[in-house]
């Protein structure tokens, strides 16, 4: 059985998925927000590196300004 200082060593330790390393492991979605600027603003006053999206809010044939893609630079999350 694992305990408390066992489980505190683990969460100090980075989380990596697919080769890359992750600061935090926090992960948010992109819904719920009233618009794009506010869930851009949102991610990233979280610190979040992993966001996530439905693929029903990925509209290939949106116009740029409205899909969620644009707003989010993959460099980052």
């Amino acid at each position: 059985m694992a305990t408390l200082e066992t489980s505190v060593r683990v969460w100090d330790e980075p989380l990596s998925i697919a080769g890359r390393t992750l600061r935090s492991r926090l992960m948010v979605g992109t819904g719920k927000y009233r618009d794009n600027e506010q869930m851009v603003e949102a991610i990233e006053a979280s610190g979040a590196e992993v966001v996530t999206v439905a693929v029903r809010r990925v509209d290939l044939d949106r116009s740029k300004e409205e899909g969620v893609l644009h707003h989010l630079d993959p460099s980052r999350f």
